[in-house]
């Protein structure tokens, strides 16, 4: 069964409106690592929202954060964590001196080594549909230190559980919400995506 500890939902385009409900009901569900996208619609509103709800039971991150100056404006909005598309150094650099932790997209080995070097605390495989699930598993023994990855992109909530054989989590973007989506579709596919065995 898909352990729902393994699960980041990614709440691309979600409002203020919406945010607080729909993570209550993801947290019904034992998923209680939530991603917020900077192209969402006052997706700092969302957060604080989140937050003053919330306090610290969700594991509160900010997603394709893509400048250092985004990266201040989620430590401002009390962020436990960022997530980029790409492998930036700046935004490492200003994430680490905020002490945020870092999920940063990286697709080569060459991206994996550099992002090693730079301290990232998980390798976002970006598109991870892209390459074959076990992927980690062929590049973590070249590795200095053990390293922990997320696949994103591309992960649906009947092959979530494949990738979860060798990455240590997977983000679920539009196979878990959509804008707009009722709360009883994100409750019913929270449901679909944990029986997968």
């Amino acid at each position: 069964m898909v352990n729902s500890q393994q699960i980041i939902a990614i709440l691309r385009g979600i409002t203020p409106e919406d945010a607080v409900s729909h993570i209550a009901c993801l947290q019904e569900h034992g998923i209680n690592r939530v991603e917020i996208t900077t192209n969402s619609p006052g997706w700092e509103t969302s957060l604080h929202q989140v937050r003053q709800h919330f306090g610290h039971e969700v594991q509160l991150g900010v997603g394709t954060v893509t400048t250092a100056e985004q990266v201040q404006r989620c430590f401002d909005a009390d962020a436990d964590f960022i997530l980029t598309p790409n492998l930036n150094p700046q935004v490492i650099a200003q994430a680490k001196q905020h002490r945020l932790f870092i999920c940063a997209g990286v697709f080569t080995p060459g991206d994996i080594f550099t992002a090693a070097a730079l301290g990232v605390d998980v390798m976002k495989i970006f598109p991870a549909c892209a390459l074959p699930p076990n992927y980690p598993q062929l590049i973590k023994g070249p590795l200095s230190r053990p390293v922990h990855f997320s696949a994103v992109g591309g992960i649906e909530l009947d092959n979530a559980g494949a990738f979860l054989r060798f990455y240590d989590s997977v983000g679920l973007g539009s196979a878990l919400y959509l804008p707009g989506q009722r709360v009883a579709d994100t409750a019913a596919r929270c449901r679909q995506l944990l029986q997968y065995r």
